[in-house]
């Protein structure tokens, strides 16, 4: 049954051509004159899977490294260390997001100064 749907195509030239084999071959194969090869199979299962991969879709896996497509790449050995990353980027936020409420007080509390600053100095011309 799956490789029943793996093998349905509307395009049998572009199929054989793309397998490497004949049309007659290729329909031999499809409509079950001819059982089907190993490589075939595996190769029509393979391609359906990195069709299902979504988001990891041409992520390429070399040695202990695993390559994204855009190029980037990751040891095996930093995966155990990811949580602390995302730790670390969290923290870096967090302390962005207190820079920025620390530096509205301190615009407040400045602006708030220079305002009592000028009515001390208008009461003293007042009191004179």
């Amino acid at each position: 049954m799956e490789l029943a749907v793996l093998m349905f195509s509307s395009d049998d030239n572009a199929t054989a051509q793309r397998i490497g084999v004949t049309v007659t071959e290729w329909q031999r194969w499809k409509y079950g004159d001819e059982p089907v090869p190993r490589w075939l199979w595996l190769l029509l299962r393979y391609e359906r899977d990195r069709e299902r991969m979504g988001p990891w879709r041409g992520f390429k896996a070399d040695g202990d490294r695993i390559i994204s497509p855009w190029g980037d790449s990751m040891q095996f050995d930093e995966w155990t260390q990811l949580r602390e990353y995302r730790r670390a980027a969290q923290l870096a936020n967090d302390q962005a997001d207190m820079i920025e409420r620390l530096m509205a007080e301190r615009d407040f509390y400045r602006e708030n100064c220079h305002r009592q600053a000028r009515f001390g100095l208008m009461l003293n011309r007042i009191f004179r």
